[in-house]
């Protein structure tokens, strides 16, 4: 009698942490603390029948090419992605692109942002086989590249609005001089990249973790060297490395090309180099920890600098607004609807396999 031969099938599966009802209620709590600075951002600015209003009179042709950047940047965040892979061979671009829109669409409207998003993206990317370490490294790489892609835009549109005559208040020439000293500053933070003891300074800070005070210093040293490797590794070469920083500026081009859009779906004629200021400031109000997006302290800000390049202010509410649903909404249902897609197939790739039927029997054949 012969065993029949059964495949084995791993039964392992990804810890993840179930989300508690604390943490729904904090989330919870979060949303109405930012609810209600979105109310009284909607008073201050000129009340709510004023900025309902406009959106009730907006353009909706407008709205179109808005939703056509949001997927252009994260098609470009998803490309970004795959330049920083490293030595792994995942993601490719359409995987890239959904852990995009989880890390940074999802993510983003959570209150530890983006934190949250990139632990639902790392088990994704484990799944796929990318390291732990790796996965972080990544999504952390994407992080500062973006951010000194910011850093580039915001200089060079400076100079185009002085030049184009949009900031009257100040000297052309001062303003090219600021923006080139911020340039300066990004080509100094990719040259200490490079430097060989910057892993050991990033690892010499673990001395003040827990978890960490028990090594030595040469042990700190050598985790330092081995940081250095990864990171170089994520990075790539120079031409990658320029390849990237091009790729991310381009994805916040297009970010801030949404919020033009929804500005003239709404009534004004904004120059595109104003819409980029006020995109890069409510860029940085969303830095505010613990307040996902910056919800609410935008729709304070933002009409108040809009306002100041002779936008009114009920209109630069609208604008926010708008651009909260098209630039935030759109991606996050994107982010979501992305996880659970992910956490679908990977379910169905770990279940058992059901039990095939038994073949039926032969016919009984009779006698003639």
């Amino acid at each position: 009698m012969t065993t029949p031969i059964v495949p084995v099938i791993s039964r392992r599966r990804e810890r993840v942490a179930p989300i508690s009802r604390r943490r729904i209620l904090v989330w919870i709590a979060y949303l109405g603390l930012a609810l209600g600075l979105v109310y009284a951002g909607v008073t201050i600015a000129g009340g709510v029948s004023d900025a309902t209003d406009k959106i009730r009179h907006l353009n909706p042709w407008w709205i179109v090419p808005g939703i056509a950047c949001v997927a252009v940047r994260f098609l470009l965040l998803g490309l970004q992605l795959r330049l920083l892979r490293g030595t792994s061979a995942t993601p490719e671009l359409r995987l890239g692109t959904g852990i995009a829109s989880i890390a940074f669409g999802l993510g983003a409207v959570m209150p530890a942002a983006p934190a949250e998003g990139f632990a639902l993206s790392n088990v994704e990317l484990s799944r796929r086989g990318m390291s732990t370490r790796g996965a972080w490294l990544m999504l952390a790489a994407s992080q500062w590249m973006q951010f000194w892609a910011l850093v580039v835009v915001f200089s060079v549109d400076r100079i185009v609005a002085a030049v184009a005559g949009e900031v009257r208040r100040r000297q052309p020439t001062r303003i090219a001089i600021s923006s080139l000293i911020l340039l300066a500053v990004v080509t100094g933070a990719f040259w200490i990249v490079r430097r060989p003891g910057f892993g050991r300074r990033i690892s010499g800070l673990g001395r003040f973790l827990p978890n960490e005070r028990r090594k030595s210093r040469s042990q700190r040293e050598t985790d330092g060297d081995a940081l250095h490797a990864d990171i170089q590794a994520t990075l790539g070469s120079s031409r990658r490395r320029l390849a990237v920083i091009v790729v991310s500026a381009s994805s916040i081009v297009a970010d801030a090309a949404v919020l033009w859009s929804v500005l003239h779906s709404v009534g004004p004629n904004v120059a595109f180099e104003i819409a980029v200021i006020a995109y890069v400031a409510a860029t940085v109000i969303a830095w505010v920890p613990f307040i996902p997006n910056g919800l609410g302290l935008t729709e304070i800000a933002i009409p108040a600098l809009l306002h100041h390049f002779h936008v009114p202010l009920a209109t630069g509410l609208a604008a926010i607004l708008l651009w909260r649903v098209v630039a935030q909404g759109v991606p996050a249902l994107a982010g979501l609807t992305a996880w659970l897609f992910y956490k679908r197939s990977a379910r169905l790739r770990n279940s058992p396999p059901t039990a095939s039927a038994s073949p039926p029997a032969p016919p009984i054949e009779t006698a003639p």
